[in-house]
């Protein structure tokens, strides 16, 4: 009987401990219950694939050291580097361990952590010895876009007390040698390698409070950081800004300080900046030192976090659109893409649903930061999109870039990792393709031949020479004594040299959004070789076409060559003054190719026009051109014009190169315009060369006056400075910018009013006097049938 009342207590202590079990287990979830939990959500996604991949990389340990080993290159300029994958790892698991206290994971990342510093033995001394870094040993953590993640593993472990006294020692001697051998190379400023530096000293103040170096190291962490923090950063490529703000994250992650950056004005106007710089290709363009689609990893991050921050769905709305476009979650293989998307998760929020900006065409974000105009007609994948970056050297941060200048062996760059690209075109997509694309980044450092892919020649933009091409003559043409043709000079090679950048200002003139177009005008400014050079884009919505007029003026009397360059994979077609064109790649991107793009340059005479081969984005690219050359008076102006049509591949370019004109002009040279026709109307767009030919006195305001400002576009007459008309049988729509009266056929349909301006420089009586207005717009019927 004792022995049968034993057994059944025996039985239902078991089944009590097996009743417990159930429910801690209900309580706290295992690894994979977590993952299933967490995925029902968008930022659950990213910690799914954090978590696989990190045990993927754990499986696969073995392989990625062999691997490593193998392609181990000791004469690598950037000396000893580590395997990769292997501190993301640890990293992860670290987290996985404090939120799910599995023992497995600190076993793991211990692991990891512990051996990390044996790697080493693969670089030989003799490597070692060629190195005046290394004469202090060759660090542990030498790659300072990583060494932070050593020491946030290291800091979560440490704290949870997952290392014996012997082994924290271990990795703080680590920690501490890398440190220094970071701090030996100095780079400092509001740029990407400084704010890297920062986050890595802000996590080594945090983790090794003690630590004897713990006060220098808070020294350099401030001094570097302050000039991070609330400050405009000096780069402008794509690529660096995206490091750059994904690193500062991570110094206000370490310092508790993340709702305090996002208070920072700069921090906000970022998050707008780069929100409305999205292109239909899923990311921020690549503009400077970058190339197509990378460093998308950085932006999902800093979206994700700013959305959390600033409860900006819009911002949310680009994270997702990212992560959709580029992550793989089916495969998640990358630890290092894991840490990422881990960050993601941690910053970011599922409080509100992406919602897609709404506005359209506008300025990103102003004329003095950002220096960049979009055109676009919406934010779907096969939208039209095109943007201008006009953005200079700047005159913020000279001490941070003066001192980049005198420190780092680099001359075909600005100090900014910006290109010679002021005024270019870096992207133009419709209907999911293509159709003009940025030059690249370098193919070997500092940088290939010609300044690859850095100097003005690389970018669809207007290059100048203070000198005259040898133009040559095509046969039957009488330049020269003989009449048969005469080789000219190649064009690319006449541009062609060191690729030195050379410093030039630019501003904006105009941006005006309206119904029927967009318009923006924008200006470079060279004091050394004495020009000017306005870009004017006007975007006609309807047809859905570009007119780009490019405005030299000399401020010299000198030579000068202008060149327009436009660039392309493939030229399906061409005739008198077109190309069709079309991009089927960019580097081993496969890109769609339902849409072409006819470029015409409608105004060829004294033009010569041709196309060379040219290696652009390390691949075989085509530069199409239009090229003048003569000698300039001081204040002399001349102008190219280009029309860019973006069509589908079933359109003929010669059919669409006929609807469009050029219109004369009066005085000649004074003005430029096209004709478009379309649907049974005549669009008129028109440019002022000279924005200053109208200003004849200085005595009294206003200066200018109309008699000495006006230009006729065909039938049109005004002194205003662009014109947008659309003319049908029976009424003509116009929108004239800044002008004082419009005039058609000798009747004027627009007169300003007459004010009253006194004060006279010369002492005159008061008079009255006729401002400008901003612009007008109106309709007027009219007899006869359109032109």
């Amino acid at each position: 009987m004792k022995r049968n009342q034993l057994m059944w207590r025996a039985v239902l202590i078991i089944v009590l401990l097996v009743a417990v079990g159930m429910m801690i287990a209900a309580v706290a979830p295992s690894p994979a219950t977590h993952q299933q939990a967490s995925s029902t959500s968008s930022r659950g996604r990213y910690l799914q694939y954090a978590h696989s991949a990190a045990d993927y990389a754990w499986d696969h340990h073995d392989d990625i050291v062999a691997r490593w080993r193998a392609s181990f290159d000791p004469e690598s300029p950037f000396g000893y580097r580590a395997p990769g994958d292997l501190i993301e790892t640890a990293l992860i698991y670290s987290y996985l361990y404090e939120q799910d206290h599995t023992q497995v994971y600190a076993d793991r990342a211990r692991q990891i952590l512990l051996e990390y510093g044996d790697f080493r033995s693969q670089y030989p001394d003799s490597a070692a010895k060629k190195r005046s870094d290394y004469t202090n040993g060759v660090p542990a953590l030498p790659d300072f876009f990583v060494v932070m993640r050593y020491i946030r593993a290291f800091d979560t472990m440490r704290r949870l007390g997952k290392f014996s006294p012997a082994e924290t020692a271990q990795c703080e001697q680590w920690i501490s040698q890398s440190v220094d051998y970071m701090l030996q190379t100095a780079e400092w400023g509001a740029m990407n390698r400084a704010m890297l530096r920062a986050e890595s000293l802000a996590w080594a103040v945090r983790a090794l409070p003690a630590h004897p170096q713990e006060a220098r190291w808070e020294t350099e962490r401030k001094a570097l950081g302050d000039d991070n923090w609330g400050h405009w950063e000096i780069e402008d490529a794509t690529i660096y800004n995206g490091i750059w703000l994904y690193s500062l994250l991570g110094y206000a992650d370490a310092r508790g300080q993340m709702e305090d950056l996002f208070h920072t004005p700069q921090v906000y106007y970022y998050a707008q900046y780069f929100l409305n710089l999205m292109c239909p290709a899923g990311m921020v363009p690549d503009f400077g030192d970058a190339s197509w689609t990378q460093n998308w990893q950085h932006y999902l991050v800093f979206f994700e976090a700013a959305a959390a921050k600033l409860h900006d769905p819009e911002l949310k709305w680009a994270a997702t659109t990212i992560a959709d476009r580029f992550v793989d979650f089916s495969k998640p293989t990358s630890a290092g893409l894991g840490v990422m998307l881990l960050d993601a998760y941690r910053w970011g929020t599922d409080e509100k649903a992406g919602d897609p900006p709404r506005r359209l065409s506008g300025e990103v974000m102003d004329d003095v930061q950002g220096k960049k105009i979009v055109f676009r007609d919406g934010w779907k994948p096969d939208s039209t999109y095109l943007l201008l970056n006009y953005r200079d050297e700047g005159d913020g941060g000279m001490n941070f870039r003066d001192y980049l200048r005198d420190s780092i062996p680099v001359e075909e760059e600005k100090m900014t990792h910006g290109h010679a690209d002021e005024n270019s075109i870096p992207l133009l997509m419709s209907g999911g393709s293509v159709l003009l694309h940025d030059g690249g980044y370098r193919d070997y450092m500092p940088s290939g031949p010609y300044g690859a892919y850095r100097q003005d020649y690389f970018h669809n933009r207007l290059c100048v020479r203070p000198e005259k091409i040898f133009m040559g003559q095509q046969a039957g043409e009488s330049r020269y004594s003989v009449h048969e043709a005469v080789p000219g000079q190649p064009l690319l090679e006449f541009l062609h040299d060191a690729g030195s950048y050379r410093p030039v200002r630019t501003r904006k003139v105009d941006f005006l959004s309206l119904p029927e177009f967009d318009y923006s005008r924008t200006r470079l400014i060279d004091d050394n070789w004495g020009y000017d050079w306005d870009r004017a884009i006007v975007y006609v919505k309807d047809p859905g076409l570009f007119v780009v007029f490019d405005v030299f003026k000399a401020r010299a009397q000198e030579y000068f060559t202008l060149a327009d360059l436009w660039h392309t994979r493939q030229i399906l077609s061409r005739g008198d003054h077109w190309f069709d064109t079309v991009y089927d790649a960019i580097g081993a991107a496969t890109l769609p190719t339902d849409r072409h793009l006819l470029v015409l340059f409608p105004k060829p005479h004294y033009r010569l026009e041709g196309v060379e081969a040219i290696k652009r984005h390390a691949q075989d690219e085509l530069t199409m051109y239009q090229v003048t050359a003569q000698h300039f008076e001081l204040g002399e102006t001349e102008t190219l014009v280009t029309v860019l049509v973006p069509h589908g591949k079933d359109q003929s370019p010669a059919a669409l190169a006929s609807r469009i004109h050029l219109v004369d002009t009066t005085p000649e040279r004074a003005g430029e315009a096209v004709a478009i026709e379309s649907g049974g109307r005549t669009i008129l767009v028109g440019l002022k060369n000279n924005l200053r030919m109208d200003m004849t006195r200085d005595w009294r305001r206003p200066r200018y006056l109309y008699e000495a400002g006006r230009i006729a576009y065909g039938d049109l007459q005004t002194d205003g400075d662009f014109v947008f008309a659309s003319q049908n049988s029976s009424e003509l729509a116009y929108t004239i910018v800044n002008m004082t009266r419009a005039e058609r056929k000798g009747q004027v349909i627009f007169q300003a009013g007459q004010g009253f301006f006194g004060l006279a420089f010369d002492g005159s009586a008061d008079a009255a006097g006729v401002g400008k207005v901003r612009y007008w717009r109106d309709t007027v019927k009219i007899n006869g049938t359109a032109k």
